[in-house]
């Protein structure tokens, strides 16, 4: 009797034990919701295709790579869920853009235009954007055909010019 009551004068019982199973119950567990959940949502159509029965692994890319490389494609063959578009679909889509640097936006049209000609005076080909949703007056330079292209030249601007640079993509004409 002695030595129950000075447990519990101490604190001391299963409780602790109890409290760190929770916590650890909660811990892991919530690391395996948050898991599950991040994967769901950044592959949606892989794991729905998993959930239907339309896929039986996970293409992790690899047989994928040596068919290609050795050229025994099926022809008509499916692509496997989740696979993500083919590096033709790829270089098709960027065939049909072409690229701009923005180097600022301005609330000031004075600024922008200042920006613009120290721009145009340097050689680039520069434009200004008048205000469409906001109040920024936005300069780029551009059009530039390729992203290689468009990526040097930010780098260039960065460098050279100390301008921050953003390399967006616009539809062809």
């Amino acid at each position: 009797m002695a030595a129950r009551s000075s447990a519990r004068k101490r604190g001391w019982g299963l409780g602790w034990l109890a409290t760190l199973l929770a916590l650890l119950l909660m811990v892991f567990g919530g690391f395996g919701v948050g898991l599950v959940v991040g994967f769901v949502l950044e592959e949606p159509t892989l794991v729905a295709g998993h959930i239907v029965g339309r896929t039986t692994e996970i293409d992790w890319g690899l047989e994928d790579a040596r068919a290609s490389t050795s050229g025994a494609d099926e022809a008509g063959a499916l692509a496997p869920v989740g696979a993500g578009p083919s590096p033709a679909f790829l270089r098709a889509q960027e065939e049909a853009l072409r690229f701009s640097i923005q180097v600022g936006a301005f609330g000031n049209p004075a600024r922008a235009s200042d920006l613009a000609e120290q721009l145009g005076s340097a050689g680039y080909p520069v434009h200004i954007l008048e205000p469409d949703d906001d109040d920024r007056w936005r300069v780029r330079v551009g059009p530039i055909d390729s992203r290689d292209e468009a990526d040097t030249l930010a780098l260039r601007l960065k460098r050279e010019d100390r301008l921050p640079t953003w390399v967006l993509s616009e539809p062809r004409d």
